[in-house]
């Protein structure tokens, strides 16, 4: 049986939040010997008429988000590996949403064939949103955090 940490406990907050937002009831995640299933609660006919409605409007929306964020505020990930929001995982996270950073301060790390890669901040500002959860694969480009 496999525990669960305190790292495990944060993502699966993350993700709950993460579903909330979207209008998503439910999803499972399978990992090894290591299975989580999330539920936001009971889905009935009004919860899927909203939801229809806002998929068909939300090509719109995000493009208005993806303008209101300027594109030197989202750091992407500069190459293929593993990302990691905190450099063991008893250690407390690196950033979290709302704090102020300084440049060359240090966001997280991506592990590329067993190599901890730093990712630093290109400047100063605060932590808008961390769109990557820990220990999660990423590809060259990905968005990774947003500063405001």
């Amino acid at each position: 049986m496999t525990k669960i940490d305190k790292i495990d406990i944060e993502n699966i907050n993350l993700l709950q939040k993460e579903l909330k937002l979207k209008n998503i009831n439910k999803i499972k995640i399978k990992k090894k010997d290591y299975e989580v299933e999330i539920s936001t609660g009971d889905i009935n006919s009004e919860t899927q008429k909203n939801k229809h409605k806002k998929i068909e409007s939300s090509p719109e929306s995000d493009t208005q988000i993806k303008e209101q964020i300027k594109s030197e505020n989202i750091i992407n990930s500069p190459m293929v590996g593993v990302a990691y929001l905190s450099p063991d995982p008893a250690s407390q996270p690196y950033i979290k949403e709302g704090q102020h950073v300084k440049q060359g301060d240090i966001l997280l790390l991506i592990e590329a064939m067993k190599t901890f890669n730093e990712i630093k901040a290109p400047k100063s500002g605060v932590i808008k949103k961390i769109i990557v959860l820990n220990s999660q694969p990423v590809e060259f480009g990905d968005d990774l955090v947003i500063f405001e």
